[in-house]
C-alpha cells in the first residue's frame, strides 16, 4: 500500500533537527517497517523541498515540503492533488481543516481524515467555528462517504454525533526508538532535582503551556493543599505562557504562600526531559481540555505516575488506578488525597509506574498502533471497490 501523510496545519517543521515527537514521521517509519511505502507532506511556505529520512540502517522515506499558504490557520497546499495520484491512501487531519475539505472533493476515494478535537464548553471559539463547518463542510463529507480515524474515543463521538458513519478510534503514539535513543542527559535542572531528592524532597511535576486551558491556578491550589499536609514537597513547572497570565499565576502562588516551594523553568530542551521526568514523584495535568497530551505519554513511559482529568488522552491511556489516576472534577480535596496516596504508598506508586510503561510500550507506540491505521485504510479501499 502507498500512503501519504499530510499535516494540514501551517508552520514549518524542522524534521532533521527536531528532538520532539513528530507524529507524521513516527507513523511513516512504522508503515515503512511493515513493508508499505509511506511518505509525508509538510508546510513549505513559499519554497518546495524534498528530503529523505533514514531509518533502520539505510532505509529511507520522503518528506515533501510543498508550497502552501495560510488561510485562517489552515494550510492550503499547491500541487497536493497531483502528488496524491502516486498514492493509494492520503491521510490528512482534521475534519475542520480546509485542506481535508478540498481533498474530499478531488480524491474522496482515497482520503482518510485524522481528527482529534471534541466538544468542550471551554472551547467557545471552536464551538462557534463548528457551527459554520457543520453547515459548509459536513455535507460534502457525508455525500462523498469520507472515512475518519481519530485520536480518541471522545473525538470519535464528536464526529458520530454529526452523522458521520465511518469513524474509527486509533489513538496517538510515540516513536519508541527515538525515546530509547535518548540518553539520560544531565542538565542544571536535573542536578538541582537530584539534590532535592537526596534531601528526601518529593517532586510534583507539570509540563506544558502556562495557560487557562491547563488550569494552572487550580494546580497551584492543589499543590498548596498537598504542601500543607506534607511540607517536604516541591512543585516543578515547565512551560511558556502569556506574560499576563503567568504573572497572575505567580502572584497567586505568592498570595497563598507556596512561592518558595515552586521550581519554574520556562523551557527545557527535549533531550533533557527524560531524566527530569524520572525525578518526578507525581505528574500533574489538571487540564480542562486535551486532544491527547503527549506529555502524558512521555510521563508514563519515563516513570512519573500521572494524575489528570478525563480528557481525550487519558480516556485512551489510563486504566483508572491501574496505570494512572483520572479525576473527573476540580475538587481540591480529592486531588490532594489522590496525590498524597501516591506519595505515601510506594507499593501502589511502583505498580502504577510499571503498568504505565507497559501500556505505552505495548499499545501506544507507532509500531503498536500501525495495524489500527492499516485496518481503517483497508476499509476505505474496500469501500471504494464496492462502490465501483
Amino acid at each position: 500500500m502507498k500512503i501519504l501523510l499530510v499535516r494540514s496545519s501551517p508552520g514549518y517543521v524542522d524534521v532533521k533537527n527536531a528532538h520532539y515527537n513528530i507524529q507524521e514521521t513516527g507513523l511513516a517509519k512504522a508503515f515503512n517497517k511493515r513493508g508499505h511505502q509511506c511518505d509525508v507532506v509538510f508546510w513549505g511556505g513559499k519554497k518546495e523541498d524534498v528530503i529523505e529520512i533514514e531509518y533502520d540502517e539505510g532505509k529511507t522515506f520522503k518528506v515533501f515540503y510543498l508550497k502552501a499558504y495560510d488561510f485562517l490557520k489552515n494550510g492550503i497546499y499547491k500541487g497536493l492533488t497531483k502528488l496524491s495520484n502516486n498514492y493509494d491512501i492520503v491521510h490528512c487531519g482534521g475534519y475542520d481543516q480546509l485542506e481535508s475539505w478540498l481533498l474530499a472533493k478531488t480524491i474522496p476515494e482515497k482520503l482518510v481524515v485524522y481528527h482529534g478535537t471534541y466538544y468542550s464548553d471551554f472551547n467557545k471559539d471552536y464551538n462557534k467555528k463548528c457551527k459554520i463547518i457543520d453547515k459548509v463542510v459536513l455535507p460534502r463529507y457525508k455525500k462523498k462517504g469520507i472515512f475518519f480515524d481519530t485520536k480518541s474515543n471522545l473525538s470519535t463521538g464528536f464526529l458520530k454525533e454529526r452523522g458521520l458513519k465511518d469513524v474509527y478510534s486509533v489513538g496517538v503514539g510515540i516513536d519508541l526508538e527515538r525515546l530509547q535513543a535518548r540518553e539520560m542527559l544531565e542538565s542544571p535542572l536535573s542536578t538541582r532535582l537530584q539534590s532535592l531528592k537526596k534531601d528526601n524532597k518529593k517532586i510534583l511535576m507539570y509540563v506544558g503551556r502556562i495557560e487557562p486551558r491547563r488550569n494552572i491556578l487550580f494546580l497551584l491550589d492543589v499543590f498548596k493543599a498537598v504542601n500543607e499536609k506534607d511540607k517536604n514537597t516541591n512543585l516543578l513547572m515547565v512551560g511558556r505562557g502569556e506574560k499576563e497570565y503567568k504573572e497572575k499565576c505567580f502572584e497567586h502562588a505568592k498570595e497563598i504562600g507556596i512561592e518558595d516551594a515552586i521550581i519554574y523553568e520556562e523551557y527545557i530542551d527535549q533531550k533533557y526531559l527524560p531524566l527530569v521526568y524520572s525525578y518526578a514523584d507525581v505528574f500533574l495535568l489538571p487540564t480542562i481540555y486535551e486532544i491527547f497530551g503527549m506529555v502524558m505519554l512521555e510521563a508514563m513511559y519515563f516513570g512519573a505516575p500521572v494524575v489528570t482529568t478525563y480528557n481525550g488522552g487519558s480516556d485512551m491511556l489510563i486504566d483508572k488506578n491501574e496505570n494512572g489516576t483520572i479525576i473527573d472534577n476540580f475538587e481540591v480535596g480529592e486531588w490532594r488525597d489522590n496525590i498524597l496516596s501516591l506519595l505515601n504508598d510506594s507499593a501502589k506508586k511502583d505498580r502504577i509506574i510499571e503498568n504505565a510503561k507497559t501500556k505505552i510500550e505495548n499499545e501506544f507506540t507507532w509500531d503498536a498502533l500501525v495495524d489500527k491505521f492499516i485496518d481503517v485504510y483497508e476499509k476505505r479501499l474496500c469501500h471504494k471497490k464496492d462502490s465501483v
